[in-house]
C-alpha cells in the first residue's frame, strides 16, 4: 500500500512539475520556494476518485512535500521499499505520519515564486508557512506535519 502512495505521489508530482507554473493553483498544485532558494516546496490538493466518459479516474492523494538543497541534517537509514532516492526532503500525505521523501524527482521549480517569512501558502488541507530559517507544513485535518531547514527536521 504505501508503494503505491508513493508511485502515485510521484506521478503526481512529476507531471506538476512539467506543467507551467502560471494557473497552477486552479490544477490542485502549487509551488514555492525560499527567498535563499534553498528550501523548495509543492502542495498537491488531493482529487477524490470520480468518472469522466464513463472511465474511472483514480484518486490522486494530497501531499505537502519540501526538498532541501543544501543540509546538514541526516536522514535516517534508507528502507528496502525505497528503490529511488531518500532522504533529500519530507512530505505529509493524507494520512499517516509525515516522512522524509523517496523519490526520483524534485519540486524545485525555478519558476514558482519565492517566499519570504511570514508568507503562508495553502492549498486544500495543507498549509505551509515560511519562517525565518525553516519551513512548516501541517495536513490541517489531521494536525500532522513537518519543519525542515538547512540544520533540521522535525515530524509532528
Amino acid at each position: 500500500m504505501r508503494r503505491v502512495f508513493l508511485a502515485v505521489s510521484c506521478a503526481a508530482l512529476a507531471i506538476a512539475l512539467l506543467l507551467p507554473s502560471a494557473g497552477e493553483a486552479g490544477l490542485g498544485l502549487r509551488f514555492f520556494h525560499t527567498l535563499d532558494n534553498n528550501i523548495a516546496c509543492g502542495i498537491v490538493k488531493g482529487q477524490k476518485k470520480r468518472r469522466k466518459g464513463g472511465k474511472k479516474i483514480p484518486r490522486i492523494p494530497g501531499e505537502a512535500r519540501c526538498d532541501v538543497r543544501a543540509h546538514t541534517w541526516v536522514a535516517p537509514p534508507k528502507p528496502a521499499n525505497c528503490p529511488l532516492d531518500w532522504g533529500n526532503g519530507v512530505v505529509v500525505g493524507d494520512r499517516g505520519f509525515p516522512n522524509y521523501v523517496c523519490a526520483g524527482d524534485t519540486v524545485a521549480d525555478a519558476n514558482s515564486p519565492a517566499a519570504g517569512p511570514g508568507s503562508v501558502i495553502a492549498l486544500g488541507r495543507y498549509s505551509c508557512t515560511v519562517l525565518e530559517q525553516s519551513v512548516r507544513c501541517t495536513n490541517l485535518a489531521t494536525g500532522r506535519g513537518f519543519e525542515v531547514s538547512a540544520s533540521q527536521v522535525s515530524l509532528f
